[in-house]
């Protein structure tokens, strides 16, 4: 057994550049990168968020949702408008387009996942899933 896939950080990183990567190849021909599907889910889930609230529920700084909804913007994903009730407010929103970019995300993350998950049974699967859940909530209190 090679010495690196004895390592969490190293099998942990490596599986989820090659999930991303992955994800990049098919979704990139099409205007949308693997950074943007957090968004578009939040987006499908709230229907009109702000820019601070979708890096609350996203879980990026503030500056990182900034640019990522301007490339959103410019590629015609989302839209921001007013907020009639306060002016300084934006309010983001998908589009058509988005709507329909978040249909290939989501089927393009299946399919990774299937290619992913090939060979392995459906417990194993849930236990990889329920384990590595438990070590985020390790860290996530650090």
């Amino acid at each position: 057994m090679n010495i690196r896939t004895q390592s969490l950080g190293f099998v942990v990183g490596t599986l989820n550049r090659r999930i991303v990567w992955r994800l990049a190849q098919l979704t990139g021909p099409h205007g949308v990168m693997p950074g943007q599907f957090p968004v578009l889910r939040c987006l499908r889930d709230v229907e009109v968020s702000t820019q601070m609230e979708l890096a609350r529920m996203v879980g990026v700084e503030q500056p990182s949702m900034a640019a990522t909804l301007t490339r959103m913007e410019k590629n015609g994903l989302i839209e921001r408008v007013s907020d009639e009730q306060d002016a300084r407010r934006r309010l983001v929103s998908l589009t058509e387009r988005g709507k329909e970019m978040l249909a290939l995300m989501t089927d393009s993350a299946q399919e990774v996942y299937k290619d992913a998950c090939a060979g392995l049974t459906d417990d194993e699967v849930a236990e990889f899933l329920r384990i590595g859940a438990k070590m985020i909530g390790n860290l996530e209190d650090k």
